[in-house]
């Protein structure tokens, strides 16, 4: 075999195997369970004589003010093009927000894209209504 025989054999293979390449495909966010008991975080707890709905509540609107978090770590991105993270809640906040690793969004991103989802709270900070964003946050 020459040199050219061979060129044009390994030429020949290289299209080949640009042809049967499968395309990439981004992967898709699976759900394995409520993020609360995975990043052991919660919104709230249930008191007596509190209701469920109030729980609910709670756990749906977070807060999601940038300035409350620290740590914040972009792990991948929601459909509607914002980031979705890790953090942690500064020490002041973590008695109301949750303690622990937290996932979440930010709420100046989410306030971009979708105003109607961010909510500001009396303090001034921000919070997202994670409901809105197809985002399940479950009380422990």
């Amino acid at each position: 075999m020459n040199q050219q025989d061979f060129t044009d054999e390994q030429r020949h293979t290289d299209l080949q195997d640009i042809a049967t390449q499968k395309r990439y495909e981004r992967p898709q966010l699976q759900v394995y369970g409520s993020v609360s008991s995975l990043t052991q975080g919660g919104a709230g707890t249930m008191n007596e004589g509190q209701s469920t709905m109030n729980v609910i509540t709670l756990q749906m609107t977070v807060g999601s003010d940038r300035r409350i978090k620290t740590g914040v770590i972009r792990i991948d991105q929601h459909p509607i093009g914002i980031g979705l993270y890790l953090f942690d809640y500064l020490p002041e906040y973590r008695e109301t927000c949750g303690y622990g690793r937290q996932f979440g969004v930010i709420a100046q991103e989410v306030e971009q894209v979708m105003p109607a989802a961010v909510i500001k709270h009396p303090s001034g900070y921000k919070m997202v209504d994670y409901g809105m964003l197809g985002i399940s946050r479950h009380p422990r």
